[in-house]
C-alpha cells in the first residue's frame, strides 16, 4: 500500500483549511497551494494560526500542540513545491475547467506516483482526472462541510482507481478520524443525490402557502432530526446549493433516475443574496398540507437510495451509515422504508415518480419489495 507522509492541499480556504488542519492535526505534513504569495500569507495567518489560537484559548489545545501542528504546515504558491507529496487534495472552486487544469498542473509537477484526489462535490472524478498520467493514482476524496466537524469522508473509486490507491485512501481517511464509505464514481456520488434532491423538493413548495419555517419543520418530523434541511441549506450556503441544484440535475434529469428540476424558490433566494428566514412567521397549521409535502420529501429520499444501490454506487451499509454520519438523522432511509412498511415506501415512491422528480426503480416496478435486509 501506498505510503503517504506528506498531504498537498489546492486550495487553502474554508474546505481546504479544515482539510489541511485535519491532517496536520492527525500526525501529516501539509502544503497547500494558494494563487499567490499573499494570499499564502493571509491563508496562513486566517485558517492556521487564527484558528488554532481559537482552540489554545478554549482550552481545546495547549500553546506547544498549536505549535507542533502549526509547525507542519506550510504554504507555496509554486506547484513545483507540491513535488514531495505522496498525496494531494484539490479543494478549489467548484468549476470543472478551473479543477481539470490544476490536476494537469499536478501531473506535471508532481511524482507519477503520487495519489490525486479531488473534493468536487458532484464532479465526476473520471472526468476530471481525463489529462493524468497514470490514472489509477487517481480518486475521489469528498469530504462534507464543516470537515474539521464532520465526520464522513466518501473515498470515491473512477474506474482506473487502482486497489492501491483506494486502500491508502481508506487507511488516510481513518487515521485522520474520520468515517470513510466506499462509493463508485457517479454524479455527486452517494450522499449528495439525497441531500440535494431533498432541498430541492422542499425548495418547489416554498411560497405563498408554505414559508421556509414550516418547510424546515416538516424535514424535522418525517426524518426525525433536530436540525431541519432548510437550516442546513443555509449553513452550507445558498450559492453552493443552487449550482449543485443545477449540476446534479443537468447530469441525472434525462438519465434512467431522473432528478427534480431546479425550484424557482431557491434560484430566486440565492440571488437576493440572503438566506431562508427561518423565522418568517407561523408554520403552517394544515396537516393535509404538511403531508403533501412530507409525502413528496419521503418518497424523493426513498427512490434515490434505491437507484444509488441498484447501481451499485454504495453498499446499502455504507449508504445507511453515511446518511447517518454526515447529515445527522437518527434513522437511514432503508431503516425507515422498513420501520414505515414496504407498502408505505411503495406509495411513497410512487409519488415522487408520478410528480415527476425521478424514474421509477427497477425494485419498485413490480409492486411492493420485501424488507431491505439490513
Amino acid at each position: 500500500m501506498a505510503k503517504i507522509e506528506t498531504v498537498g492541499i489546492v486550495g487553502f480556504n474554508v474546505m481546504g483549511a479544515a482539510i489541511g488542519l485535519n491532517a496536520a492535526t492527525s500526525g501529516y505534513r501539509v502544503i497547500y497551494k494558494e494563487l499567490n504569495d499573499e494570499l499564502v500569507k493571509a491563508m496562513y495567518d486566517r485558517w492556521v494560526k487564527g484558528a488554532l489560537e481559537k482552540r489554545v484559548a478554549k482550552g481545546k489545545m495547549t500553546q506547544e500542540e498549536m505549535d507542533t501542528v502549526a509547525g507542519r504546515i506550510t504554504g507555496t504558491a509554486d506547484y513545483k513545491d507540491l513535488a514531495p507529496c505522496d498525496l494531494i487534495i484539490e479543494a478549489a472552486v467548484e468549476k470543472m475547467d478551473l479543477k481539470i487544469q490544476v490536476f494537469k498542473e499536478l501531473d506535471a509537477a508532481c511524482r507519477p506516483d503520487t495519489i490525486l484526489a479531488s473534493n468536487t462535490s458532484t464532479f465526476l472524478i473520471e472526468k476530471l482526472m481525463e489529462g493524468v498520467s497514470n490514472p489509477g493514482r487517481t480518486a475521489g476524496l469528498h469530504y462534507f462541510f464543516p470537515a474539521n466537524v464532520n465526520r464522513l469522508v466518501e473515498v470515491i473509486r473512477q474506474k482506473a482507481t487502482s486497489d492501491e490507491t483506494f486502500d491508502a485512501l481508506m487507511a488516510f481517511s481513518e487515521k485522520n478520524r474520520k468515517v470513510a464509505i466506499s462509493v463508485n464514481d457517479f454524479p455527486g456520488f452517494a450522499i449528495n443525490p439525497v441531500f440535494i434532491s431533498s432541498y430541492m423538493v422542499l425548495n418547489a413548495f416554498y411560497g405563498d402557502k408554505y414559508n421556509a419555517a414550516t418547510l424546515d419543520e416538516i424535514s424535522k418530523q418525517a426524518l426525525g432530526v433536530r436540525f431541519g434541511i432548510m437550516w442546513v441549506l443555509n449553513g452550507s450556503g445558498l450559492g453552493t446549493a443552487y449550482h449543485a441544484a443545477a449540476s446534479m440535475n443537468e447530469y441525472l434529469a434525462d438519465s434512467d433516475v431522473g432528478y427534480p428540476p431546479v425550484p424557482v424558490p431557491l434560484k430566486t433566494q440565492f440571488e437576493s443574496g440572503k438566506p431562508f428566514d427561518l423565522d418568517d412567521g407561523p408554520i403552517l397549521d394544515d396537516q393535509a398540507a404538511l403531508d403533501a409535502v412530507k409525502e413528496q420529501l419521503l418518497g424523493s429520499i426513498f427512490t434515490i437510495c434505491t437507484h444509488l444501490i441498484e447501481k451499485n454506487v454504495v453498499s446499502l451499509k455504507d449508504l445507511e451509515l453515511g446518511i447517518r454520519t454526515s447529515l445527522a438523522w437518527p434513522k437511514g432511509p432503508f431503516t425507515l422504508m422498513n420501520e414505515i412498511g414496504m407498502d408505505e415506501a411503495a406509495r411513497l415512491v410512487k409519488v415522487a415518480v408520478e410528480n415527476g422528480l425521478f424514474k421509477m426503480p427497477k425494485t419498485f416496478a413490480e409492486g411492493t419489495p420485501a424488507a431491505w435486509d439490513l
